[in-house]
């Protein structure tokens, strides 16, 4: 960023006294100039600086303005170049605008003339700049209203399966429940009944778990406190875990963070964490919570001293698909992984066998870029 009042203009002029009597003149009328004897030095202070416009002579030795004016537009097509020369050839002002010259001035010039153009110059390219910025801007916001959308309709397919699951899963539980109030129900029998009552059960959490996500997707996103919404899911989950004897520690940051947040939906996430943690924490172990973050991104990482996970369990444990019923896996990380998604946030698993783990969701403060 330059600090002139009106722009930084490069000027380039082989003839000394066109030269400095230019640049002075540019600055009277509030603009920073850098100035050029050739073409050659003009290009290594274009690369080095940021300019608004380029005012240069066409006849120059070496190196033309015209090449010049290639040369930069090279580097960087939107910056406008104003060509100057002391003869009217019209050949050479064709040929300047057919390869994008912005404007064309005969020598000698009037002050007004000169200032005139470098002004209209100058506001052009902050024109095309905040253009490009907010096209930029757009496209960014095109990308994460496309990406919510998708989301939000696997989100809703998967609603849509949990209800054509409910309904099954009932009947099955209201049948092995009714044969075990049989008196000819076979001993051997009634521990693989009462399995399946068991996993019927499950199922049932399952599909509550997504109907609470249907409920709350009426809710917007909005940019909230980060902070609070962690302390209170540590309150709700501390009796519950206060009755396995596992200790829950959590770790606040310095200073509030702040991020896109649905609330309902990252509940449900974070409270999914806490819960896995818990059960894979043996009594008198210890479960800890932490909360930091950048400019850009907030973290929150869920680990503990548990059984661990193995790598091949690794590959599988958001896929809707897996099971492992020592592990309690289930349904609820894909669920997390899910909700996470939908935030335009990632989730990293770090676990080792027999060690522990820890579950890392990277959240983008803003989705614009943050954003």
């Amino acid at each position: 960023m330059n600090t002139a009042k009106y722009g930084s203009v490069l000027v380039v002029d082989d003839d000394p006294d066109v030269l400095q009597s230019s640049s002075l003149l540019l600055m009277e009328h509030g603009y920073q100039t850098i100035s050029a004897s050739g073409a050659e030095e003009a290009i290594l202070h274009f690369k080095t600086h940021s300019v608004d416009a380029v005012v240069s002579d066409i006849v120059m030795p070496h190196i033309s303005g015209i090449e010049l004016l290639r040369q930069i537009h090279h580097i960087n097509p939107s910056t406008p170049v104003i060509l100057m020369t002391a003869y009217a050839d019209m050949d050479k002002v064709i040929d300047a605008i057919k390869i994008g010259a912005f404007d064309f001035i005969i020598k000698p010039f009037t002050a007004d003339l000169l200032v005139h153009a470098v002004e209209k110059a100058v506001n052009f390219n902050r024109l095309m700049v905040r253009e490009r910025d907010y096209r930029h801007l757009l496209e960014e916001y095109s990308q994460d209203i496309e990406t919510l959308v998708a989301e939000r309709t696997l989100s809703l397919m998967a609603l849509t399966l949990a209800d054509k699951i409910r309904n099954p899963s009932a009947v099955i539980g209201l049948i092995c429940r009714r044969m075990l109030e049989k008196e000819d129900v076979p001993d051997r029998l009634r521990p693989k009944v009462e399995e399946i009552i068991d996993e019927t059960k499950k199922l049932e959490v399952i599909v509550s778990d997504f109907h609470s996500l249907l409920k709350s997707k009426k809710s917007m996103f909005s940019y909230q406190d980060v902070n609070r919404l962690v302390e209170d899911v540590m309150r709700v989950s501390e009796n519950m875990i206060a009755r396995r004897g596992v200790e829950l520690v959590f770790t606040p940051p310095a200073r509030a963070l702040k991020a896109n947040i649905q609330r309902n939906l990252f509940q449900i996430a974070l409270s999914h964490l806490v819960k896995n943690a818990a059960e894979a924490t043996p009594p008198g172990g210890k479960i800890s919570v932490s909360l930091y973050g950048s400019d850009d991104t907030v973290v929150i990482e869920v680990s503990d001293r548990g059984h661990g996970i193995t790598n091949e369990d690794l590959e599988n444990i958001f896929s809707p698909a897996f099971s492992s019923k020592d592990k309690r896996f289930g349904m609820g990380l894909p669920l997390v992984k899910q909700i996470v998604s939908e935030h335009l946030g990632q989730i990293e698993v770090l676990s080792r066998a027999g060690e522990g783990t820890t579950f890392r969701v990277l959240l983008p403060v803003r989705w614009s870029g943050p954003g």
